[in-house]
């Protein structure tokens, strides 16, 4: 005979990680429709300027060679830190395991994300840091879905960790039950632990 109470919480965990993966995706619709709106603006802001556009095919190579004192550098922009973090998650799932800094920079520039500086994997690095509310790295290296636990690091979202003790606090008899592996008679639907 199984356990009523683990059957409830193992369907709330489907449930929530099935809701997840749903608004997830929803998510990533509307990032794709950032990102479409920040490369217009982008080219309207590269074509509004008012620096001419010029075919490199048109021009000789000594034609574009400037002279030295007029040289004027524009700095290249790195992609931003959430369309880097957004990338680098959906690389993370189709893989479905933690990614070194060194496979997820080269999976992230075929996409064609920018990412450069002196050291362009610590750019990486930092870019994921500041959005660890997002992705998080390993003490192996790997980084991982923030939200999703992963048994072989021992890895629990502090979130999930969080709302088990919220819980737990609302209803201490189903909490006991649970630490304490008791079969009880009643059904705990998954709304009791919510």
């Amino acid at each position: 005979m199984s356990d009523v109470a683990l059957e409830n919480a193992k369907a709330l965990k489907i449930k929530a990680l099935s809701e997840i993966s749903r608004l997830e995706a929803e998510l990533r619709g509307w990032h794709d429709r950032i990102l479409m709106a920040d490369q217009f603006i982008d080219q309207w802001n590269a074509f509004a300027s008012g620096e001419p556009v010029i075919p490199v095919e048109s021009v000789s190579a000594e034609q574009n060679k400037p002279a030295p004192s007029s040289v004027k550098r524009k700095a290249i922009r790195n992609s931003k830190k959430e369309d880097v973090a957004e990338a680098a998650r959906a690389v993370i799932r189709e893989r479905g395991e933690p990614v070194s800094r060194s496979e997820l920079f080269k999976a992230l520039i075929d996409r064609g994300l920018t990412i450069e500086g002196s050291d362009p994997e610590m750019v990486l690095s930092t870019m994921l840091w500041r959005m660890r509310d997002r992705v998080v790295r390993f003490k192996t290296g790997g980084y991982w879905l923030c939200e999703v636990p992963y048994e072989p690091e021992g890895y629990q979202p502090v979130h999930l960790m969080g709302a088990l003790a919220d819980a737990a606090a609302r209803r201490p008899d189903v909490a006991r039950m649970l630490i304490d592996g008791h079969k009880d008679d009643k059904d705990i639907e998954p709304e009791d632990l919510i």
